[in-house]
């Protein structure tokens, strides 16, 4: 298979495989955390180095590709690279076994700069097949280093179970390095596949005569064609050295993995590192567990899945005034680049208004609403709608100590009308987390909001909005989610506890709100400067900024 010349148009399909095989950045549909994270197996590094002439072959061994094989060792992604945690179980599993079993899988395609061979496209059909050599299937040694031993519980069950469907279907890398000394021991397929596994070709295509440059150009021209980028995720990565990107990075794995800020100082790169812990934890903690039994839950759904890196992408992008996040600029008009942070600072700062947003939706400090997330941003089924908390955070941005103390004198009222009309969140699912769709949203709470702070009652408001035509369509009527077998659905089982729990939470005794388990003090009955002492009998359950704001 002849290499391609620095005008290499992308890869060749895979026309004659059994099974299909899934594209590097477009996966099939699946459940939104069944994705198997192999960031950790091909290293990164800077795709700056010169290019050199590419070695005369057209195929790996799969050998090459242990630990301490003659291949492995050399393999690089560009440190732009998005992560490689795009597929599912079934995905990866489909592709050890398409190899295993000699089908057709498309060619890598590499470019070597020095010691170092850059996977160009093809990570992730790489990283299964090492994930399959090491046994490492995102909860292995190289990934628990990696991710400094943070694995979520998706993660490490996204991996048990694609360890499972390779043995079922294929058996291990170990299982058949044991069947050629001991053949009549293995399972029978596995004795037959075991003497040509390492025979068996990867095949590797080169971009030739490129530099850096050419070697970058190439990576967006293959993955924006047939194995395309997330748009989210493209914005990244043209953009990846900015302030917003890093941030992002930073927040999505709670400060590990590969550490995209490890060019400034050892300061700066710690206290990324923590600010991204922080903001990980508060949005993401504790974990969820489906479905719903529990009021116990996170700020942000499930941190770990597809769907997180748009969403903590939009909400640091919101706060800091990003051009990323101006998506309603009109058509024809071209949008400014962000700038490049070039010592860390900026993404300090942008960490930093995240943390300060975070902290003030719902968290122990003493500036927290501590808003519930069941009754703002879940829908009655119990799906995190990233919509309505990034419409708060747009709410709640411009808001001065005066704002959020009349916030608070209304409160309760405004959580009566929100119990009163759950479908709220639905309508907001609908209308997008996009930034068109924000105004319309944050416009909407503030009218609720109007109207009983104009001392209508939740069921006047009601009235008053159901005549707006702005905003009656917020109203209609949702689906039950019956099903034609008469089963429950998982959304239903947790509607019907969020439904039964909600209105029986606990309150705090100043502004009425609902406690949440993440967003309160104990507050003194008879304040401290009256002379209130540390007793039970003198103890209550307040929100932060109730507790500091209306009490001591």
């Amino acid at each position: 298979m002849g290499g391609p010349s620095n005008e290499f148009r992308g890869p060749q399909p895979a026309v004659l495989l059994n099974l299909s095989i899934p594209d590097e950045g477009d996966p099939e549909p699946m459940a939104i955390t069944s994705i198997v994270n192999l960031d950790a197996l091909i290293h990164r590094a800077d795709l700056a180095a010169p290019g050199e002439a590419a070695e005369d072959i057209t195929a790996l061994s799969v050998m090459g590709l242990e630990k301490k094989g003659f291949l492995y060792p050399a393999l690089r992604k560009p440190d732009f690279q998005r992560e490689t945690a795009n597929w599912s179980p079934e995905q990866v599993a489909d592709l050890i076994g398409t190899f295993a079993r000699r089908d057709l899988i498309p060619a890598v395609i590499l470019w070597r700069a020095g010691q170092n061979v850059f996977v160009i496209d093809g990570a992730h059909r790489l990283s299964a097949l090492i994930a399959w050599v090491h046994d490492d299937y995102g909860d292995g040694e190289a990934s628990r280093r990696f991710f400094q031993n943070v694995i979520p519980a998706d993660q490490n069950a996204a991996a048990d179970k694609t360890r499972k469907l390779v043995q079922t279907s294929v058996g291990s890398y170990e299982d058949h390095r044991l069947a050629i000394d001991f053949p009549t021991r293995a399972r029978a397929d596995i004795a037959e596949r075991a003497p040509r596994i390492g025979w068996q070709d990867i095949p590797a295509q080169w971009i030739r005569n490129a530099d850096h440059d050419k070697a970058e150009k190439s990576f967006f021209r293959i993955n924006q064609g047939g194995t395309k980028i997330d748009p989210t995720e493209r914005k990244i990565l043209n953009a990846r050295k900015s302030a917003t990107a890093l941030s992002t990075r930073a927040i999505l794995r709670g400060g590990t993995g590969h550490g995209y800020w490890n060019k400034f100082e050892k300061p700066t790169q710690d206290r990324i590192e923590d600010l991204g812990r922080e903001v990980h934890e508060t949005l993401f903690k504790p974990d969820l567990d489906l479905p719903i039994k529990t009021l116990d839950l996170p700020m942000a759904g499930q941190g770990y899945g597809s769907h997180v890196l748009p969403f903590i992408f939009d909400l640091v992008s919101i706060l800091n005034d990003a051009p990323l996040a101006q998506s309603q600029r009109k058509r024809g008009v071209k949008e400014e680049a962000p700038s490049e942070d070039g010592d860390g600072s900026e993404t300090i700062k942008a960490l930093s208004k995240a943390r300060e947003m975070v902290w003030r939706i719902c968290s122990v400090h003493p500036s927290s609403l501590g808003l519930h997330p069941a009754l703002y941003f879940y829908s009655p089924g119990g799906v995190f709608q990233p919509a309505a908390l990034l419409s708060f955070a747009v709410l709640f941005k411009g808001w001065d100590t005066d704002e959020f103390k009349k916030f608070t004198s209304v409160r309760s009222k405004f959580e009566e009308f929100l119990l009163a009309h759950r479908g709220i969140t639905e309508a907001v699912r609908k209308l997008g987390s996009g930034g068109r769709s924000r105004p319309r949203i944050t416009a909407f709470y503030r009218t609720v909001l109007d109207h009983i702070r104009d001392g209508k009652t939740p069921s006047q408001a009601h009235a008053l909005l159901l005549k707006n035509s702005e905003f009656a369509f917020m109203f209609a009527d949702m689906p039950d989610g019956k099903t034609s077998t008469g089963k429950f659905t998982r959304d239903v089982k947790g509607g019907a506890f969020l439904r039964d729990a909600l209105p029986t939470a606990p309150k705090c005794p100043t502004c009425g709100g609902i406690l949440h388990r993440n967003g309160m003090h104990t507050g003194h009955k008879e304040h401290r400067r009256e002379g209130g002492v540390g007793s039970l009998s003198n103890a209550y359950m307040q929100h932060p900024f109730c507790n500091s704001t209306f009490a001591q």
